[in-house]
Parts: C-alpha cells; sequence; structure tokens
C-alpha cells in the first residue's frame, strides 16, 4: 500500500469522524467537547495517525495489499465508533473486524483501481481539509467581529468588569479566611481595597448551573443547564447585556469540559477561547489517538497525568492581556475561569511542594476521559493520602493566588485597575472526606457551597469592607449592573447594600431570605436512589442555620456558627424542631421565604 492510500484512508477517517460529532450534536443533541476546528484538525490527525501506519507497515515489509486494506479499514471504522460513548467496544471492535475482512477481500485483486482512486481522493480531501481550515477561521473572526460592532450607548468612561472564577476553590482552605497555611497573601492583599464576604454561598455545588446562576442570576431549578444539558437562551446573561450597551466582551476559560461554550456559557461574548489550535488539541481531534492516550496504563508509560490539554491559570493571564491589547479603549467585560485546583491537582513547581511532600499520581489509578480526568476510590484512601491530597490542593490554591496577584500588577502598571470593578469567586468547593465524600458532584455541604468572593472597585467598594451575612452568587449579576449605572434585568439584589448601609442601619427585609442551593446527583450516584428519579439534594442557608433535604427524604440540619464543618447534625434534637418545621414550610411553599424563628444560643 502507497503512502497515498494511507493518507486516503486517514482522510476519509477524519471526514467520517466528523460526521458522526455531527450526528450527535444536532441529531442526537449530544456535547461533543469540540469547536469548530474540529472540521479540519480531525481530518489532518488521522492523515498524520495513518501515513505513520503507512510507515510502518513499508517498515515491516508487508506486501499483501489486502491485509494492509484490512487493518486500515479497521482502524478507520474503529475510530468512527469510538464518537459514540454509548456504544459496547468489544462489539464495536467485532463489527469494525468483520468490515475490515470484508473491505480487504473485495480490494485484494483491483490494486490498481483502489490506487488510483485513492490518489485522486486523498488529493480533493487534502484541499477540502484547507479549505475548512480557513473557513473555521475566517467564521470564528466574523462571529467576534459580528458582536463588537454592535451599536454602542456606554460611556468611555463607564467601568471595565474582571470576573475571576478559581473553579473549585472553597474558603476554608485560604488564609484570606482564616486558614491556618498561607495560601493566598496576595487576595489578602487585595481584599484590603474593597469589600470581603465571608459566607458566600454558590447556587450549585458544580461547574455548569453555578457558571450559569453567575451570569444569569438564576436558580438551578430554573434553567436548562444540568449534566447532559447546555444552557439555553431563556434567561439574558450578563455577557449579553453589557455587551448590547457597547461593553467588549471576552472570556477565557481552563475548564473546557462544563464552560465550554456548547454548554450556553459563550453566550453574549464577542470573543470566547475555550478550544485552543494547539499541539495537544490537535493530538485530541483524532478519536484512535484520543483512546490511546487516555488509557491509564499509556498515561503510566509516558508519565502524563494531567488533562490533555488544561490551561494554567498563567496562560489564561497570557491570552486575556494579549486580548486587552488589542482592543479599542471602550470598557470591557471579561471572563477569567482557572481550573488549577481542579482534579487531578497537579500545581507546578515549587507549589507541588509548598505544604508537604510532591504527590505521585503515577501511584492511583485513575479514569482519563476527554477534557476531564479523576481518581478511582478516592473514598479508600488512607489518612495520609488524604492529607496529601490537601497539600496538594493547597499547593494549587497558592499557585492561583500568586498568578492573580501577578495580573493585578500587570492590569495596575497599565493604568487599568482604577477604573475595573474586580469580582473574585469561585465557582464551588471540594470535599476531602467530610461527611464521608470527596469531591463535589454528590452532596451539598458547606465544604461546597461555601466559597470566596472579593469585590474591589476605587471610590464605589469602601476599602476593607467585611460583609458577615450570608450571600448568593445568583446576585452577581445584579451587583454587576448596579455598580456600572445600568438597569438590572437579572433578579436578585445587589450586594452593594451591605456597605451601603450605615452600621445603626437594620438588616434589611430581603436579608432574612434563605439561600437556596441544590445538586441533581443521579448521574454520579445511581446506585443510592430509586432508577429513574431525580436525585435531587436541597439546600438552604438562613441565618446561622444549613439545612439539607436528601433524595430519600433525610433532613439534616447545622449550626454553621458553632458548628463550621457541620459534623452535628442537629435535627433530631428536640430544641430545633421549630427550626427544622420552618425549613419544611419553606419547601412545601415552593421556597416561598420567611423569616426563622428564635433559638436560644
Amino acid at each position: 500500500m502507497t503512502l497515498p492510500s494511507a493518507a486516503w484512508f486517514g482522510l476519509l477517517t477524519g471526514f467520517a469522524e466528523v460526521i458522526c460529532l455531527g450526528v450527535r450534536k444536532f441529531i442526537l443533541h449530544q456535547p461533543i467537547y469540540f469547536g469548530p476546528h474540529i472540521v479540519w484538525m480531525s481530518p489532518l490527525a488521522n492523515l498524520c495517525l495513518f501515513t505513520l501506519v503507512g510507515l510502518l507497515f513499508g517498515a515491516m515489509r508487508i506486501v499483501s495489499p489486502g491485509f494492509k486494506a484490512g487493518v486500515m479499514a479497521f482502524l478507520g471504522l474503529l475510530g468512527c465508533a469510538l464518537v459514540f460513548e454509548e456504544l459496547k467496544f468489544y462489539a464495536v471492535v467485532l463489527f469494525a473486524a468483520g468490515a475490515a475482512w470484508r473491505a480487504g477481500r473485495l480490494i485484494a485483486g483491483r490494486e490498481d483501481q483502489f490506487y488510483a482512486l485513492a490518489r485522486r481522493g486523498a488529493r480533493w480531501m487534502a484541499i477540502a481539509t484547507l479549505a475548512f481550515c480557513a473557513g473555521a477561521f475566517v467564521w470564528q473572526n466574523c462571529a467576534g467581529m459580528r458582536v463588537s460592532a454592535r451599536p454602542t450607548a456606554v460611556r468611555a468612561d463607564s467601568p471595565n468588569v474582571l470576573l475571576i472564577v478559581m473553579d473549585t476553590v472553597r474558603a476554608q482552605n485560604l488564609s484570606l479566611y482564616g486558614y491556618a497555611r498561607r495560601t493566598t497573601p496576595r487576595l489578602e492583599e487585595f481584599a484590603k481595597t474593597g469589600a470581603r464576604f465571608d459566607l458566600a454561598i454558590a447556587t450549585a455545588p458544580w461547574t455548569l448551573p453555578s457558571h450559569a446562576s453567575i451570569f444569569t442570576g438564576r436558580f438551578p431549578r430554573e434553567m436548562s443547564a444540568d449534566f447532559r444539558a447546555p444552557l439555553d437562551g431563556a434567561y439574558p446573561t450578563l455577557a449579553e447585556t453589557l455587551g448590547a450597551s457597547g461593553y467588549l466582551t471576552a472570556g477565557f476559560v481552563a475548564n473546557t469540559y462544563y464552560c465550554n461554550a456548547e454548554n450556553g456559557l459563550g453566550r453574549g461574548f464577542a470573543h470566547y477561547e475555550d478550544y485552543s489550535v494547539s499541539l495537544s488539541e490537535f493530538a485530541l481531534s483524532a478519536s484512535l489517538s484520543r483512546a490511546i492516550l487516555n488509557r491509564d496504563a499509556a498515561r503510566r508509560l509516558i508519565n502524563y497525568h494531567d488533562v490533555i490539554g488544561r490551561k494554567t491559570a498563567e496562560d489564561i493571564n497570557r491570552s486575556f492581556l494579549q486580548w486587552l491589547d488589542g482592543q479599542d479603549k471602550r470598557p470591557f467585560f471579561a471572563f477569567l475561569n482557572y481550573l488549577d485546583a481542579h482534579e487531578p491537582c497537579l500545581p507546578p513547581a515549587p507549589f507541588d511542594e509548598k505544604f508537604g511532600a510532591k504527590v505521585d499520581p503515577g501511584r492511583f489509578r485513575s479514569v482519563h476521559t476527554l477534557r476531564t480526568s479523576w481518581r478511582r476510590n478516592r473514598e479508600r484512601a488512607t489518612p495520609q493520602q488524604n492529607q496529601a491530597d490537601i497539600d496538594c490542593y493547597d499547593g494549587a490554591i497558592a499557585y492561583l493566588d500568586e498568578q492573580i496577584g501577578r495580573l493585578l500588577d500587570d492590569l495596575r502598571r497599565r493604568g487599568k485597575l482604577k477604573n475595573t470593578l474586580v469580582i473574585i469567586t469561585s465557582d464551588h468547593g471540594e470535599a476531602f472526606g467530610e461527611n464521608g465524600h470527596y469531591g463535589h458532584i454528590d452532596s451539598a455541604y458547606l465544604t461546597q457551597l461555601r466559597v470566596p468572593l472579593l469585590i474591589s472597585m476605587p471610590g464605589l467598594v469602601p476599602a476593607g469592607a467585611v460583609v458577615e451575612e450570608a450571600v448568593s452568587l445568583r446576585d452577581l449579576p445584579a451587583t454587576v449592573t448596579d455598580l456600572t449605572g445600568k438597569t438590572s434585568v437579572f433578579p436578585g439584589s445587589s450586594v452593594a447594600r451591605y456597605w451601603r448601609r450605615s452600621p445603626a442601619e437594620e438588616a434589611p427585609a430581603e436579608e432574612a431570605t434563605p439561600l437556596l442551593s441544590e445538586i441533581n446527583i443521579a448521574p454520579s450516584r445511581p446506585r443510592e436512589y430509586s432508577s429513574g428519579s431525580k436525585a435531587i439534594i436541597t439546600s438552604l442557608v438562613l441565618d446561622r442555620y444549613h439545612y439539607l433535604r436528601n433524595p430519600d427524604g433525610r433532613e439534616e440540619l447545622y449550626d454553621y456558627l458553632k458548628d463550621p464543618s457541620e459534623r452535628r447534625d442537629l435535627s433530631g434534637d428536640a430544641e430545633s424542631r421549630p427550626v427544622m418545621s420552618a425549613f419544611k414550610n419553606l419547601l412545601q411553599s415552593h421556597i416561598r421565604f420567611s423569616p426563622l424563628p428564635e433559638k436560644n444560643h
């Protein structure tokens, strides 16, 4: 088999994979986790892979055209089938093997005709690949230009807005909030320039609905965003609202699994960087290379345990600043998502050993998939292993702290900070064995819901302000529109009310409103609940209490002021009955909020 024939098989497989991805996306309505550049990257990646196989055949002196064509057909069919994750692997292998055997028999004895067809086909498919490559770049640039070219009604001196989300960073591991380890010296310094919120609560303990709430001001139950469903266009986003008034809008995300534009979070951004054109993205663009690289055995062999293509905080900062350099004088809204504290937690040196010995991920068995990775059986970790995970997590937070500090220093040198509203927060936290849970997608304790929140803007936010009352991240869109002088189209209330009132004023009535968070955990813990049920955990925070209702009807109650680790469940205590009754009434009346009865402490 000649190299043009191998190239034909590779290009054909690549285009077939693109068609299969299109079926998944547009017909089956499933996420594919690829951007528009996949239309040319997949054919090109498969071209390289199949050419390598062709060279290998030459080196092995395999001369049988039928055998070589059969192997190529097998690999091509296998690659296409791997696009559909629901298909059973062994069934796919058997089908591909049978079809490949038949293809080899058809080609045997017709080599000349096949080679001629392959040469012509490879030539035209190569031209098509180049055309798709150019088209993808043009389409991407034109889409951003269309949004940027909207009529502007915003004043040139309107404040910029910088929203920084540290994915998976819980408040309790920040020295900013009293943690014993000095994980966040730069954030402590920055907090002196604005307001620090001591009890900020995310609306969900995982990425997509929490970010969707930050962008829309809506609760998870109001939105379409779920494990397999994107955020739809039912509600306006912050980027849409600011962009419509003339703001330059841009997003730079490291969490390409749930923060991608495909999941609806890119709506309203003129410029949105999720999937990059890079060597790592190129390697992921072919199903076969993706399947090999995500095998745990292959990762151990090459000693690489990170998510392939994961962007560091330094990468995100660099992209944002490069974008900023090319913009005009209009105010901007920029969203930065950092993923460095998310599993697998692999901070760079020296942060990997800042709080303990460097963790060797190769010691553990892990699951690697497209855009994400996690360690198996974390619940079986010894106390020493769990502490090593916390050490690594703290190191990642310290790395993020340094990178955020560097970014703020750079913006200050450019003269941008004096007119920029900066919001630094997280979408959710992480559990390290507390309440028997690990990670963040199967429970709703404060380890997963309590996040950092800092807001700073010279002249608008008082320096050194500390807000002790519980606040919800769903209030951020209303806060941004308030502080930028826009008419709010978002539900919720601006958290500026906390620093605007005088010390003698009583808390506004809406501060007695419980903060709602929830999660549908059916996809992550299916064995614990009845088949087909929606396993929703509902969380309410009010006064000093945290109430949880589990899918099986079991209720929990914690006094987080006395018991911040939520170790003592008060739901069965006689003196807690009035409080439990009040929370039950809230749920039964469709979350119609009212103050809780007083309890003696």
